[in-house]
């Protein structure tokens, strides 16, 4: 089904060209007008991008901007599209929060351009946050492992400080946030995270220290070494069990 594009111009020419434009790049336009029209067309069902021209009889592109977003709580993007000075335009723009802003002198080419990327931007999957577990024991790595990447966190997997290290000095790589096991061969988690919070290349990396430790001794140690914070592994542990016990009760239930 073709994208519904709802067009807002009081001027004939302008509204048959974009019309046109929008018809031949596959899109469904819906054009109106006036502030009449506007509400009619509100009525017929969402849409997934507007075009609003910024001078109009009855009112203000601008503010016809701020009624789509505020009023009507419209989420799709919003092009204001007009041959006002480029300056201003660019002002009342940005004041009334639209998408983009273009001047009818650069095309319908343009426009198109900009509508497109506008969608794709707004349909496109949130970013997967990378998670990077640091932990010496294979099977708590695959158990904290599999729970963060059923919420869609992207988890990278280290079984030592010198993995960890080689894997956080590459951007393609790096976290966003380490659970960073204390008790470490060679190298203390402590130790590590010291390192990091001391690296100023490390900046916007999160630590949280995840050990099976007393929990006061747990919460001291990470005090010390400026972690972000700190999760006794019974926590993820238990969850993993009692999803396990679940998973059983409901295959029993099933059952014939």
């Amino acid at each position: 089904m073709a994208l519904r594009i709802l067009v807002i111009d009081d001027s004939p020419i302008s509204r048959e060209l974009v019309r046109a434009g929008l018809t031949d790049a596959g899109f469904d336009p819906v054009v109106v007008e006036d502030l009449a029209g506007l509400y009619q067309a509100l009525e017929t069902g969402p849409f997934n991008g507007c075009v609003v021209d910024l001078e109009m009889p009855e009112a203000f592109g601008d503010d016809v901007v701020e009624f789509l977003r505020e009023k009507r709580g419209v989420k799709a993007p919003i092009i204001l599209y007009s041959d006002f000075d480029p300056v201003q335009l660019e002002i009342r723009a940005r004041a009334a929060k639209a998408d983009a802003w273009i001047n009818k002198s650069e095309g319908i080419g343009r426009l198109l351009e900009v509508m497109k990327g506008l969608i794709e931007k707004a349909t496109r999957p949130p970013d997967r946050r990378r998670v990077m577990i640091v932990d010496d024991s294979e099977m708590t790595a695959k158990l904290i492992e599999a729970e963060l990447g059923a919420k869609n966190f992207e988890v990278v997997l280290a079984d030592s400080v010198d993995k960890a290290t080689r894997l956080i000095l590459k951007k393609q790589t790096r976290p966003e946030l380490i659970l960073l096991d204390v008790n470490m061969p060679n190298v203390d988690g402590a130790s590590f995270c010291r390192f990091i919070k001391g690296n100023s290349l490390f900046k916007g990396i999160k630590v949280i220290l995840c050990s099976g430790m007393d929990p006061d001794r747990l919460k001291q140690v990470a005090g010390e070494c400026g972690a972000d914070g700190f999760v006794p592994k019974d926590s993820f542990l238990s969850k993993w069990v009692l999803s396990q016990i679940q998973e059983q009760e409901q295959a029993a239930k099933s059952k014939p």
